[in-house]
């Protein structure tokens, strides 16, 4: 599955793309005000959630949207991906998201930015007020806070993809509808090529892959190496910060192999009733810098300052089972 993130100001025209962009690419358009929509006429359990709280006037928690998110990408198998339209809207949701993809073994592939003039929001806001008949927002003060809100919650996620190398810009000025869409799928273009590009993993990659981890709650972060997403091996820098948890597990299918490209960190190894048999110190003085783990080994990593790894496994990724960890 892919990944994007249709990303702008409000009255960008985020909505207005979405449809034909997702018609092309094959993609399931979720706009989160829609599915909050959607949810709530359903009778979900997420949806009753959500439609008592908007009834008491409260605004619907991360957790609940998330969820509804996920939702919509288990029950979409027939598409090639997602197109996200109004999430995230802050640093902490993108956290989330990647956090939520990680355990999918998947990943935010691009971020579509359309980009606007802080006076085009509030005309073409107000033009669609009249349009819809919503008297409150063709209040200027009301739009204004809303721009306010933009800039200061949401704004920063562009510096957050930049970072990850997933930030595309367009000109959401640049023509009519037409011509703002030209220039978007002209952008679609180019991210199915740079699917195909050719990494340096240099210590600039490492030093933005390394930035990202501090974001994480997890306390990691991977950074996919493949060359495209039909490529069924597993091949990922991850950076390990001092206090994430890894559970002991295992690979029945597969041998594993570790390089350390930064830092100091064990990898541990156990035996069938989870006592620890083996501890491999790697980086510092040890002059090791990597290891093969076999098979069917129960293992962890405990990281003793902050480490970067590049780990290679035959097959494509699958969530670990039950059996497989301790």
């Amino acid at each position: 599955m892919k990944y994007y993130i249709l990303f702008g100001p409000p009255g960008a025209g985020k909505g207005t793309q979405a449809g034909a962009i997702s018609k092309k690419y094959n993609l399931k358009h979720i706009s989160t005000g829609e599915m909050l929509r959607a949810e709530i006429a359903a009778g979900t359990e997420l949806g009753r959630q959500a439609k008592e709280l908007i009834d008491a006037g409260n605004l619907v928690p991360d957790s609940v949207v998330e969820g509804m998110i996920e939702n919509t990408f288990n029950s979409n198998k027939d598409v090639a991906g997602f197109l996200l339209d109004g999430f995230p809207r802050t640093v902490g949701q993108a956290a989330d998201l990647d956090q939520m993809l990680a355990l999918r073994g998947e990943k935010v592939n691009a971020v579509i930015s359309i980009m606007i003039k802080d006076q085009t929001i509030i005309e073409r806001i107000q033009h669609r007020a009249e349009i819809e008949g919503r008297a409150d927002d063709a209040n200027v003060e009301t739009i204004k806070n809303r721009i306010a809100t933009y800039h200061k919650q949401t704004e920063p996620l562009i510096t957050y993809y930049k970072n990850a190398g997933k930030y595309h810009e367009i000109d959401g000025e640049c023509g009519d509808i037409e011509a703002v869409r030209k220039e978007m799928l002209r952008v679609f273009r180019g991210i199915d090529k740079l699917l195909e590009r050719q990494v340096v993993i240099d210590n600039a990659l490492l030093d933005n892959v390394q930035m990202l981890a501090h974001e994480s709650p997890r306390l990691r972060m991977n950074y996919d190496l493949r060359n495209s997403e039909d490529d069924q091996s597993q091949r990922m820098l991850n950076v390990m910060l001092p206090g994430t948890k890894t559970a002991i597990h295992r690979h029945n299918y597969s041998t594993e192999t570790i390089m350390l490209l930064r830092g100091q960190m064990d990898t541990v190894f156990y035996n069938d009733k989870g006592v620890e048999k083996e501890r491999i110190h790697m980086g510092g003085d040890t002059g090791v810098l990597g290891v093969n783990i076999p098979k069917g080994q129960w293992h962890t990593f405990e990281v003793i300052d902050l480490s970067i790894i590049f780990m290679a496994q035959d097959g494509p990724w699958s969530p670990l089972s039950k059996e497989n960890m301790l």
